[in-house]
C-alpha cells in the first residue's frame, strides 16, 4: 500500500500538516498530529515518529505503524501502540554521520526532541548564506514510504502560511499582480546548510556541532557576523566550541562591545590561549575591556613569555594613543643585511609579524634608523645591502603617546598604510596600521 497515496505533490509543509487527525484503522480518533520526531543525523532526516496530542498528554507514533498520511487523515496500524513521551529515544544503529545537526545529541540514553520544538521561529544559522535566520516553516518530501526534511523556510510566504492566511493572500496578490514573485518565491535554505541554535529551554544534552567542516570553514568574518545576530545564550554556543585559532581570528572581527561578554564565562587558561593566537594589539585592546583581575589571571596563562611580555607592556599605554594601537609584531632588521637575508626571515616569520609593507631598520641600541616598504625591497639585486636602499633621511614616526586622531590624520597626510611608533628616545615600540585607526574612525 502506497502511504501517500491521496497527495498530489510530493512536497508538504510542515505548518499545513499540524492538526491533522490520526485515525486508527478501525476508525477510533487518537488525536492530532502536533509534531515530528526526525532523525537529526541524516543529511535529509527521515521522519521517525510523529507526535500527537490527546487530553493534553503528548503521545507518539512510530512512522512504521502508519498506513496512511494525507491532509485529510493519518490512519495508523490497529495494533500500533501510542507511547507516552515529549520525546523520542535516539537511534543507536550504526550509520556514517553526514550532517551539520549531527551528533548534536550525546550519551547513550539521550532523547531526540520535537522538531518543531528545536527549529520552528527559532534562530538558525544558514552556513550557507553565512546568516542568522528565524524559521517560519519546514518543508518535505515524500520518498517512497518515507518523509524527508529537505529546506527550511524563512521568507514572507511561508510566514504567510503558518498564520493560515495563504490562500487569501495570495488570492489578494494574484488579483493585483498575477506574476508577482511572490506567489512563485518560497525563501528556502537546504537542510544540509541548516544549523539549529538550541536554546535554554531544550534539554542539557542538546549541544551545537560545531565538527561540521562547513561551519568551521567559514570566514571568521562571516562568523562574526552571525555571532553579532545572535542572541547571548546563541553566540556562547558557537564561541565556546571554536578552537582557540579561529575563536581568535573571529573576535578580531567582532565589534568591540562583544567581545569581553564572549569571554566572561570562559575560564583565563581558555581566553589565554585565543589571546596567543591573536595580534598583540587587538590582544591588549580586549583585555583592555575586562576587569583588572580577570585580566591578570589571563596574562599569567598565556604560556608564550615573549607574547606575555609584550601584551604588558602595550597594556602601560592608553587604549586611545598610539601606544594603545600599535602592535609589536613587526619586521625589524639590520642595516648589514642583504635584501637575501631579509626575505629569508619573512618567510620564517611570516605567522608572526602582523604587516610586511614596511620593513624598520634598527641599530644595536634597538632605535629606529631607516625605512623600506616591501615594493622597493622586490625591485632590487639579491645581493643589495639594506642600508644601501633604505631611507634614512626622512623617517616619518609617532611617539607613543600620540592621541589616535592624530594618527589617523598623519597617516592620511602622508598616504601611510603604516607607520613606526618610538619612544622619546627613538626606540622603536611597534606600528600602527590603516586597519588599526580605520576601526576607530568607523566606530
Amino acid at each position: 500500500m502506497e502511504i501517500f497515496k491521496d497527495l498530489i505533490d510530493i512536497t508538504l509543509h510542515f505548518s499545513s500538516t499540524v492538526g491533522i487527525p490520526i485515525m486508527n484503522e478501525d476508525g477510533s480518533k487518537l488525536g492530532r498530529l502536533h509534531d515530528y520526531f526526525i532523525d537529526y543525523e541524516e543529511i535529509y532526516p527521515s521522519v521517525l515518529a510523529i507526535q500527537f496530542k490527546r487530553s493534553g498528554v503528548l503521545f507518539y507514533i512510530l512512522w512504521e505503524e502508519i498506513i496512511s498520511f494525507s491532509y485529510q487523515r493519518i490512519i495508523i496500524k490497529k495494533e500500533a501502540f501510542p507511547r507516552r513521551s515529549r520525546t523520542f529515544p535516539k537511534t543507536l544503529k550504526a550509520k556514517t554521520v553526514t550532517s551539520i545537526l549531527a551528533n548534536q545529541f550525546t550519551g547513550p540514553t539521550v532523547e531526540y526532541p520535537p522538531l518543531g520544538q528545536i527549529v520552528l521561529d527559532k534562530q538558525i544559522v544558514d552556513t550557507h548564506g553565512k546568516k542568522v535566520v528565524r524559521v517560519n516553516d519546514i518543508q518535505f518530501i515524500t520518498a517512497g514510504k518515507e518523509l524527508r526534511v529537505t529546506h527550511a523556510e524563512v521568507g514572507m510566504r511561508s510566514f504567510v502560511r503558518r498564520l493560515n492566511l495563504e490562500g487569501p493572500i495570495d488570492f489578494f496578490v494574484r488579483a493585483l499582480s498575477p506574476q508577482a514573485k511572490y506567489l512563485t518565491n518560497d525563501t528556502t535554505i537546504n537542510w544540509k546548510y541548516v544549523h539549529a541554535i538550541p536554546n535554554r529551554n531544550i534539554q542539557k544534552s542538546v549541544r551545537l556541532n560545531l565538527t561540521n567542516e562547513d561551519l568551521k570553514e567559514l570566514h571568521p568574518a562571516d562568523l562574526a557576523d552571525i555571532l553579532e545576530d545572535l542572541d547571548s545564550h546563541g553566540r556562547e554556543m558557537i564561541f565556546s566550541n571554536l578552537d582557540p585559532k579561529l575563536a581568535a581570528e573571529t573576535l578580531s572581527e567582532v565589534d568591540e562591545d562583544l567581545q569581553a561578554s564572549l569571554l566572561i564565562n570562559e575560564n583565563p587558561e581558555k581566553v589565554a590561549e585565543i589571546i596567543e593566537n591573536m595580534d598583540t594589539d587587538d590582544a591588549a585592546d580586549l583585555l583592555n575591556e575586562l576587569d583588572e583581575e580577570k585580566a591578570d589571571a589571563i596574562i599569567s596563562n598565556i604560556d608564550d613569555l615573549e607574547i606575555q611580555e609584550e601584551i604588558q607592556e602595550l597594556l602601560e599605554h592608553d587604549e586611545d594613543s598610539a601606544g594603545g594601537l600599535m602592535t609589536s609584531e613587526i619586521l625589524e632588521v639590520s642595516a648589514e643585511m642583504s635584501k637575501g637575508d631579509v626575505l629569508a626571515i619573512i618567510q620564517k616569520n611570516h605567522e608572526e609579524v602582523a604587516s610586511f609593507h614596511d620593513i624598520y631598520i634598527i641599530d644595536e641600541g634597538h632605535n629606529l634608523i631607516g625605512t623600506l616598504s616591501l615594493q622597493e625591497l622586490l625591485i632590487h639585486k639579491d645581493d643589495a645591502v639594506i642600508k644601501d636602499i633604505m631611507n634614512d633621511s626622512d623617517i616619518k614616526s609617532l611617539k607613543a603617546n600620540t592621541h589616535w586622531k592624530d594618527v589617523a590624520d598623519y597617516m592620511n597626510k602622508y598616504s601611510m598604510i603604516t607607520v613606526p611608533i618610538v619612544s622619546e628616545e627613538n626606540e622603536l615600540l611597534g606600528m600602527v596600521s590603516v586597519d588599526d585607526v580605520l576601526d576607530r574612525l568607523l566606530s
